[in-house]
């Protein structure tokens, strides 16, 4: 499997201070996710069937389509702060030498106050030249949302660019990401609008 995250280069090019005010300025921005999923110029299209798929350990179920492969961790899989629970990769195509994905992990919460800000800064450390487009509140399966799309560039894979939402349940935090390629990431939006919205916690 071949992920596009890129974790601890040594060589991105804003820091912590800096990625700090720019979430400040971006923060109250008033375009609203929804907004940025309802794009759907140039859509692929693939199968409209979805399957479902349920994680009893750490509580959530969602649909993901039944052409895109599904890819469970292990538990005790780390990246960071993050656990790595599930990937979905989207069919392959030809001439394509990367296949975008949408990841769900979770992350043990000490304090809600300050997990958003330490999520940025460890997302701003985790890519190379990270530059954020799109920082905003959100919701997600019922729960109020934080949400950051981001460009990032590689030497290897290009120009990225990636939209990860989390909330906070309890102690545990839902960390769900959209990873494509610069190119193609208004394509895929539709599907992973349909895979967001069918996010759900499970009661305890």
């Amino acid at each position: 499997m071949l992920l596009k995250k890129v974790v601890k280069s040594p060589k991105c090019e804003l820091t912590v201070k800096a990625l700090t005010l720019t979430a400040g300025l971006l923060l109250f921005n008033s375009v609203s996710l929804s907004a940025i999923l309802k794009t759907s110029m140039g859509q692929i299209q693939h199968t409209s069937k979805y399957l479902g798929y349920q994680d009893i350990v750490h509580g959530f179920k969602v649909e993901y389509p039944a052409d895109w492969e599904k890819i469970q961790f292990s538990q005790g899989i780390t990246e960071g702060p993050h656990n790595l629970v599930v990937n979905f990769l989207s069919p392959p195509r030809p001439s394509e030498t990367f296949r975008e994905y949408f990841i769900i992990e979770t992350a043990n919460v000490t304090s809600t106050s300050t997990f958003s800000k330490q999520e940025i800064s460890f997302v701003a450390q985790s890519f190379p030249h990270f530059t954020p487009v799109q920082i905003s509140n959100s919701s997600l399966a019922g729960h109020n949302a934080y949400a950051v799309v981001f460009i990032y560039r590689d030497p290897i894979v290009g120009i990225g660019k990636v939209m990860q939402i989390w909330t906070i349940n309890g102690s545990k935090a839902y960390i769900l990401s959209y990873h494509a390629d610069s190119l193609d990431y208004i394509s895929y939006l539709p599907i992973i609008q349909t895979m967001i919205k069918s996010f759900e916690l499970m009661p305890k």
